[in-house]
């Protein structure tokens, strides 16, 4: 297939970007569609959004918007897949609900999510069980934009797996944890708006939001920071 004009960022193993400056993800008009083509999108209470700026970013108010992805060519197994994933975030309140980037969820109430609070955090809760923290650490201020990376490496269900989150390009936090990211592989991934069901009506995302990818395989430090130094100067980060 054809790819698209944008930043020099790592296309090996990406299998999902949606970027709201490229019109072919946000098709002219407030969308986060896929520039891979894997995955078809969903769009909730497009109301509460907005599409603004140059490069373009997407706002959701805190109660409402956010994007729901499915899988076209059947689901990943989380558990037995190595994967990162990276999302662009700009948060405005302090409060957990309104801060959740994105969640790989089940239907029946499963999730993987990410928050960007104070200290950013990756929780797995699966259905009718106790969260499990799987990495956290680093900072997150309100009104500031930050680039949160998260891989994982480790194939076997059964066995431990190793997490390391990223925040603007470095490493803050590795952590190794035998909770078993099960859950029937998940369903959808949900960004912008995590909410406490799948049937996106309780909790949002407060702020703006740019690109986000899905990886099949896990980033390097190095990639990292060159996925991160490619879209920086976006965001207005790292200026001299």
């Amino acid at each position: 297939m054809g790819f698209f004009r944008g930043p020099n960022i790592i296309l090996d193993g990406l299998i999902l970007y949606a970027d709201p400056a490229n019109i072919k993800s946000n098709e002219g008009g407030i969308n986060m569609a896929d520039l891979m083509g894997n995955y078809s999108d969903q769009t909730f209470t497009s109301t509460e959004m907005t599409i603004e700026g140059d490069p373009k970013i997407i706002t959701s108010t805190g109660d409402g918007g956010n994007f729901r992805f499915l899988r076209t060519a059947g689901n990943i197994d989380w558990a037995t897949t190595e994967w990162s994933v990276s999302a662009w975030g700009l948060r405005d309140t302090s409060t957990a609900n309104e801060s959740r980037m994105w969640d790989l969820m089940n239907v029946g109430n499963g999730h993987l999510r990410l928050t960007l609070d104070s200290v950013p955090d990756l929780n797995f809760r699966p259905t009718a069980g106790s969260s499990n923290n799987l990495v956290s650490g680093g900072i997150s201020q309100t009104g500031n934009w930050y680039n949160i990376v998260i891989t994982k490496s480790g194939t076997e269900s059964g066995g431990d797996a190793d997490y390391v989150m990223y925040n603007n390009g470095y490493s803050v936090a590795s952590n190794t944890s035998a909770a078993l990211v099960t859950d029937v592989n998940f369903n959808y991934i949900i960004i912008m708006r995590s909410p406490d069901d799948d049937q996106g009506n309780t909790v949002s995302w407060d702020g703006d939001f740019g690109p986000f990818a899905v990886y099949n395989r896990v980033l390097t430090a190095g990639e990292v920071k060159q996925n991160y130094d490619g879209l920086k100067t976006r965001f207005g980060l790292d200026i001299k």
